[in-house]
């Protein structure tokens, strides 16, 4: 029996690719102010505040997984299936994108086709579609896939084991840190942010909730009469873990010195995104419930093609930044402005018309939808 459809992932996804976008365009501005700006804190802030976005997808995935196979009898017909899907939803685009950034960089830098055409048969090439590294943002889609790779084998191991489920999240919680410290001491894998271990304890926080969707359903509405301790302890949690982390950047970035001690960073970082998940769940179900329609039906839209919002909006930004502007401090923050509103509306306007009018849009962006599930 398929389960209802729950129309508030779409503003949490929305309000995700949002984070993402504000994380990437305030990036050279954070770079190249100096730390005597007035504005450089606020930059930071922005920079930082958002940092919980790639772990909120994440989780959102497990949810979404679990709360639509739990129930499901898990047989060969349905591991194909399932497979079958998620090659079309998300390995063709990111062999797609993967292909295309990596050949508009090699052009970008040489300006000859030639030399593009035989990067995209290189070893270095294959090398770097194998760790999710031909383009800067493409690790995200890379550890996905890990994920769906693994997920039968966490579905089967449930079903197995159900009183296992209760204990979800700290058992992601131990996986993430017994892979942090094991790479920190013996493998030293450079490019550790590209393995799903890094981001195992968001996917099974989402899994477990998605497991036990009923029984939280009415915790997640922010109602009055529906405000335990519980949820401001998250909240308080969320605000510390987040303010402290914008100081921990802030020092980072204007003394050009690195804190020695990377396991703050981690606790920090985890604290911030783990309660971030829960914090921008209760916030899409008060959205819903009580903004304007129309708005609510815009972040719906936004945050069904949020995918494709994604992948391409590195694209639209490097374009923009090629914009010369005068060192007119005015101008300088209307530019860094102007580059969020730049890389959200014109990829979001893009792929609603591709998945519109071309019947192969899946190639690039996955399934869009021809029916939005507005509220």
């Amino acid at each position: 029996m398929k389960r209802a459809h729950i129309n508030e992932l779409n503003i949490t996804r929305a309000l995700a690719i949002l984070a993402v976008l504000l994380i990437h365009s305030t990036s050279t501005p954070v770079t190249v102010l100096s730390s005597d700006s007035k504005l450089y804190p606020l930059y930071v802030f922005f920079n930082i505040f958002p940092k919980f976005a790639v772990p909120v997808f994440i989780f959102l995935s497990g949810f979404v997984l679990f709360y639509n196979y739990i129930q499901k009898d898990l047989t060969k017909e349905l591991i194909v299936r399932f497979y079958q899907k998620r090659v079309t939803q998300i390995l063709i685009p990111y062999l797609f994108f993967s292909i295309f950034y990596y050949a508009a960089t090699q052009f970008f830098v040489s300006r000859d086709l030639v030399v593009t055409w035989n990067a995209l048969f290189s070893v270095e090439f294959l090398k770097k579609l194998l760790i999710g590294k031909a383009y800067t943002h493409l690790y995200y889609i890379f550890i996905i896939v890990q994920f769906y790779l693994m997920f039968p084998l966490f579905l089967y191991m449930l079903k197995k084991k159900p009183a296992l489920s209760p204990h979800l999240i700290w058992i992601g919680f131990a996986l993430q840190w017994v892979f942090i410290l094991l790479n920190a001491e013996f493998w030293q894998y450079p490019y550790r942010g590209s393995i799903s271990f890094s981001y195992i304890l968001y996917f099974l926080a989402g899994a477990f909730l998605g497991i036990y969707f009923e029984q939280y359903k009415k915790w997640l509405h922010l109602k009055k009469e529906n405000f335990p301790i519980p949820t401001l302890f998250i909240w308080a949690i969320w605000l510390f873990s987040t303010i402290y982390n914008v100081y921990l950047y802030y020092f980072v970035f204007s003394s050009q010195t690195y804190l020695t001690n990377s396991i703050i960073f981690e606790l920090v970082f985890q604290l911030q995104s783990l309660t971030a998940c829960i914090v921008l769940l209760q916030l899409s179900f008060w959205i819903y419930d009580k903004w304007n329609q129309g708005f609510v039906n815009v972040l719906i839209n936004l945050g069904t093609v949020s995918f494709g919002v994604y992948l391409l909006h590195p694209l639209f930004l490097f374009l923009y930044r090629q914009i010369n502007i005068s060192g007119n401090s005015i101008i300088f923050h209307l530019w860094s402005v102007g580059g969020f509103i730049f890389a959200l509306f014109i990829p979001w306007i893009l792929v609603l018309l591709i998945g519109r009018f071309f019947n192969y849009h899946w190639i690039a962006f996955g399934p869009i939808p021809k029916k939005f599930p507005y509220k």
